[in-house]
C-alpha cells in the first residue's frame, strides 16, 4: 500500500517520526498541524522543520470538521493516520475528559464520513493507558479498565473508531503504544532528562525507579505503523500492541543508559524524590499478535539501552 497518507499531530514527537517513515517508505506525507506555522517555536518549530524537508505541511483544525473534509477531497488520500489528541496532564487525574472528547473521539467523524467509498484506510493511535493497572502483560483481547481520564479518553476513541469502521466501511487499525523513545522527545519527559543530566555531570533527583516499563524505539514503532497499512486489506477492523514486550525496572534501564555514556552512575539520585500518585508498579505489553500478523518485531530490550544514550539528543 502507497500514495497519500495525512498524518495528523506533526508537532507531535511521534507525528515527527511517522512522517519521516512513510515519507522514507515512499509515500506522499501530508502532515497537518493546527495552528499556524509561525505560532511554533522551540521544539515543535524543530520537529516542523524537519519535516518540512520531506512532507507537505498543511494548517488544519481538526475540530473544524468542513476543513477535515476539504482537506481529505484535496489531497484524496490512500491513509489517514489519526495520531493528534489532547494528552495535555496525561498521567493526571485532573486530565480535561472534556477537551479529550472533543479532540480525542469527536474530530473521527467527518474524517470517516468523508473517507467512505473511496478505499482509503485509517490508523489511530492508541495508549497502553486504555488498559489500566495490571501485574502481567496486556493483550489486545484483554478487558479495558482505565483508571485514568486520559486512559478513558483514548478507549473511547478506539470504540468510537470501531463503530465508524463498521458504519462507513473505512478498514482500521489501532496502535496501543506503550513509551515510545527517541530524537526530539519532549525534554521534560524522564529519559531526556536523566541523558542531559549524565551529559552534564550533573545531579538529578530521582524515585526510587522500582517501577517497571515498556518501551520502544520510535524507529520500530514506525516500522509498525507501516505494517499496518500493509494489513489493512485483512480485516475491517483489529488492534495491535506495538511495543517493546518487556518490563525494565526504570533504575535498572537508567543505570545501563550511565554506564553506555560512561557516566557516574552516583549522579542518580534513586530516593529523592516520592513516587507520583496513583503510579502503576508495572507497564507492559504482550506484542505476539503483531509479530503473529505483521512480522514485526522491535530491537531487543539491551540494544535499546544501549541506543538510548547516543539518540536521546
Amino acid at each position: 500500500m502507497s500514495g497519500t497518507v495525512i498524518v495528523t499531530g506533526a508537532t507531535s514527537f511521534m507525528g515527527l517520526h511517522l512522517g519521516e517513515a512513510f515519507a522514507a517508505a515512499g509515500w506522499r506525507v501530508v502532515a497537518t498541524h493546527s495552528q499556524r506555522r509561525d505560532k511554533y517555536e522551540g521544539l515543535q518549530g524543530q520537529r516542523l522543520d524537519r519535516l518540512s524537508q520531506v512532507c507537505w505541511l498543511v494548517q488544519c483544525d481538526l475540530r473544524d470538521a468542513a476543513a477535515v473534509a476539504r482537506l481529505i477531497v484535496a489531497e484524496n488520500p490512500a491513509l489517514w493516520l489519526h495520531h493528534a489528541g489532547h494528552a495535555t496532564g496525561y498521567a493526571s487525574p485532573e486530565y480535561d475528559l472534556t477537551t479529550g472528547h472533543v479532540v480525542n473521539v469527536a474530530t473521527l467523524e467527518p474524517v470517516y464520513r468523508t473517507l467512505a467509498g473511496s478505499g482509503a484506510g485509517v490508523i489511530v493511535t492508541g495508549s497502553s493507558m486504555e488498559y489500566g493497572a495490571k501485574d502481567g502483560p496486556n493483550g489486545e483481547e484483554d478487558a479495558c479498565w482505565p483508571d485514568t481520564p486520559y486512559g478513558l479518553s483514548k478507549l473511547c476513541e478506539t470504540l468510537r473508531a470501531r463503530q465508524l469502521a463498521d458504519r462507513y466501511g473505512v478498514p482500521t487499525r489501532v496502535a496501543r503504544l506503550f513509551i515510545p523513545v527517541g530524537s526530539l522527545d519532549n525534554p521534560r519527559k524522564l529519559l531526556p532528562q536523566v541523558v542531559t543530566a549524565l551529559r552534564a555531570g550533573t545531579p538529578i533527583n530521582l524515585s526510587s525507579c522500582e517501577q517497571r516499563r515498556d518501551f520502544a524505539a520510535a524507529g520500530d514503532i514506525c516500522a509498525g505503523y507501516l505494517s499496518l497499512a500493509a494489513d489493512l486489506p485483512r480485516l475491517l477492523f483489529d488492534i495491535f500492541n506495538l511495543c517493546g514486550g518487556e518490563a525494565i525496572a526504570l533504575r535498572s534501564l537508567l543505570l545501563g543508559i550511565a554506564a553506555d555514556l560512561g557516566a557516574d552512575p552516583a549522579l542518580l539520585r534513586f530516593g529523592a524524590l516520592p513516587l507520583r500518585p496513583g503510579e502503576p508498579p508495572v507497564s507492559v505489553g504482550d506484542n505476539a499478535k503483531a509479530a503473529a500478523f505483521l512480522d514485526w518485531r522491535p530491537r531487543a530490550l539491551a540494544r535499546l539501552v544501549a541506543d538510548l544514550a547516543q539518540t536521546l539528543v
